[in-house]
């Protein structure tokens, strides 16, 4: 079992979902993947990870390797090929519903 220990990155966060889902997404790459949250709403807490140190020099490693010649999915595959692990916590708790949608519907 992974003990997380909150670390100086750690940063305050708050998120605002109508949906009640949070979408996790990547800097390049699009959206890797889909958290359901218990409810509709805001929620407030920290977020704090560790190895981002690691993988942020495998990438700068690779990128300075990738030719003009490379595709997408070589480019994918030598990305997923990472030795180190990335991982993030976020530790949310509810803190009130949405706010209602401005939008004018005209």
């Amino acid at each position: 079992m992974t003990r997380w220990v909150r670390g100086p990155l750690e940063l305050r966060v708050g998120i605002e979902s109508e949906t009640g889902t949070l979408v996790r997404n990547q800097l390049t790459m699009g959206p890797a993947g889909e958290m359901p949250l218990p409810r509709p709403g805001v929620y407030e807490g920290y977020a704090w990870g560790a190895g981002r140190e690691a993988t942020s020099a495998y990438y700068d490693e690779t990128l300075t390797s990738i030719s003009d010649d490379w595709t997408p999915e070589q480019i994918r595959q030598a990305r997923n090929q990472c030795p180190a692990n990335e991982r993030y916590v976020l530790d949310l708790a509810f803190a009130r519903e949405p706010e209602p949608d401005d939008e004018d519907d005209d």
